[in-house]
């Protein structure tokens, strides 16, 4: 994986978390910084879990900052007649989740990273991570459902 690849995943995790393009940006710039400084090149599985370790003690580093959040204006929103809505309820939704299964949904189904990587970032098992995502997931369809 070069370096574009591993920065686009590693801003969106930032984004995720802390729900603001600028300072996901930093966050992700900062990132690299730490990584490239301890010497890692950012390109290989063993530095792509380094490099999310990073972001997010960077990202926690960020939220404990107290500050006022709200949807940001650049969210996106899925094509389609009621995408502003649907964009608004899948937000609400993923609200609704924990950081934990956040991270989860985020890594394994917007990242697409591997089982196996998400696994020992969060030193937990293949079988765990499958059993939380989808438990995640799950939760995520009822409280769409609630929302309808």
């Amino acid at each position: 994986m070069d370096i574009e690849q591993a920065y686009d995943k590693i801003y969106r995790y930032c984004w995720q978390r802390l729900r603001d393009r600028h300072l996901a940006e930093d966050a992700a710039q900062e990132t690299f910084a730490r990584t490239l400084a301890a010497g890692a090149d950012g390109g290989g599985k063993r530095d792509l879990r380094y490099l999310y370790a990073v972001a997010r003690n960077l990202c926690t580093d960020e939220y404990r900052r107290p500050k006022p959040q709200s949807l940001p204006p650049d969210l996106p929103a899925p094509e389609g007649r009621d995408g502003p809505l649907t964009a608004l309820a899948l937000r609400q939704a993923l609200d609704s989740l924990s950081a934990e299964e956040q991270e989860l949904v985020l890594m394994r189904y917007v990242n697409q990273e591997p089982v196996s990587l998400i696994a020992s970032f969060f030193g937990m098992s293949r079988f765990a991570v499958y059993r939380r995502t989808a438990a995640a997931l799950e939760k995520l369809r009822r409280a769409l459902e609630e929302e309808s």
